[in-house]
């Protein structure tokens, strides 16, 4: 974002939207209050993801992970819920960009001649 990110304007658009009064610093995180369950959620469960035979992640066990959650005493709504599948499928999905990316890099190109 370069000049942009030390601007008032974002400042000014972060305090409109429910933004942190301080900036989060280098590797910091922010979450909006009402997201923080969903959060909670899967940090709980990042050890209770489902794998295909190819060792790709597919999606959570909610069976195993319900366990995570229940002694970590965490309560989901169905909006929490709703709000913890959106995370999941978005990082099935940046996951899978990064396979097919790997899968189209240039490499050796082979000729067959009959």
């Amino acid at each position: 974002m370069g000049d942009l990110a030390a601007s008032k304007t974002v400042d000014d658009d972060l305090a409109h939207f429910g933004g942190p009064i301080t900036k989060p610093q280098k590797n910091e995180l922010y979450v909006l209050p009402q997201n923080w369950p969903a959060v909670n959620a899967l940090t709980l469960a990042s050890s209770q993801w489902q794998y295909c035979k190819d060792g790709v992640e597919i999606g959570l066990d909610y069976a195993r992970a319900e366990i995570a959650w229940r002694y970590a005493e965490l309560k989901l709504t169905p909006s929490d819920f709703n709000k913890l599948q959106f995370l999941e499928r978005t990082i099935i999905t940046i996951q899978r960009q990064g396979d097919e990316q790997q899968r189209f890099e240039s490499g050796p190109t082979f000729t067959i001649r009959r």
